[in-house]
């Protein structure tokens, strides 16, 4: 992504995104188990494996998925070898008002966190549900909320708290969306000037969503409403330490009429 770019280091930080690493192996064995059951490869370095209902297939634009009816079962595993970041482009058409769209980043079979997006209860509203793992009921997270790669307000939110975006479904009901997860080091802003991550809070997890050419607006915890093009959820680091630990898979499930995966990378951790 144009506007920050994120440095990833080997560490010993404060808990976070927490995982264990004697999954790998086991992880990717499944995964390679999988391939025999309609799992693809079409971006490198990743390995697609269907669930509950769903089928992939390998095409000219992508990866498609069909038979995405129930967002709590149906959807795409992505599998890969240990990675500090992920991101991933996808074309949506939900078909009406009741789709969902669910992810969840895992560290073999350890789930370290989940973002939830679904249509909200007033019009043209959507429903967004970050939570992380690196505390006992979850960690609390803040929200950065960007246009044009310029930060325009930020929160810190207590954990798992939904937070409702206005005039952005009428946009996503069909959409191409850019959903990024990684683990924090360093963040270099669009305008050139480098910004270190507070030192408690390096290694902790975050989920980053974008939409081209369209604006929402969403209120913060002070009561001020902003606009942006971009959030971003930064989990906030609770007391304790344990090794840096990255990630293995994402889940991405969800209700809609035509899903496609349009691109997707991975940035390798170090070991």
């Amino acid at each position: 992504m144009a506007s920050r770019l994120l440095a990833v280091a080997m560490l010993s930080v404060a808990a976070g995104c927490q995982g264990d690493e004697a999954q790998d192996s086991a992880n990717m064995a499944v995964a390679e188990a999988d391939a025999k059951s309609g799992c693809v490869t079409r971006f490198d370095g990743v390995t697609h494996c269907p669930t509950g209902a769903a089928e992939l297939k390998s095409t000219e634009a992508g990866i498609s998925v069909s038979g995405l009816r129930d967002a709590k079962s149906d959807g795409v595993a992505s599998r890969f070898q240990r990675a500090a970041s992920w991101s991933q482009t996808t074309g949506i058409h939900f078909g009406d008002n009741r789709g969902s769209l669910n992810l969840a980043a895992r560290s073999g079979d350890q789930v370290v966190s989940t973002l939830q997006v679904s249509a909200g209860r007033e019009p043209g509203s959507v429903q967004v549900t970050p939570n992380f793992t690196g505390a006992p009921g979850g960690s609390s997270y803040r929200m950065n909320v960007y246009r044009d790669g310029q930060l325009q307000g930020s929160t810190t939110n207590p954990a798992a708290q939904m937070i409702i975006f206005y005039n952005w479904w009428d946009f996503i009901r069909y959409l191409v969306a850019h959903a990024d997860f990684f683990q924090i080091d360093i963040i270099i802003w669009k305008n050139g000037v480098a910004q270190m991550a507070e030192p408690s809070n390096v290694g902790a997890c975050g989920w980053r969503l974008r939409a081209d050419d369209r604006d929402f607006t969403v209120q913060l915890a002070d009561g001020t409403t902003v606009s942006g093009d971009e959030v971003e959820f930064i989990e906030e680091i609770e007391s304790g330490h344990y090794p840096y630990n990255l990630f293995t898979g994402i889940d991405v499930n969800a209700s809609a009429k035509e899903f496609t995966i349009l691109g997707e990378t991975i940035v390798a951790g170090s070991k």
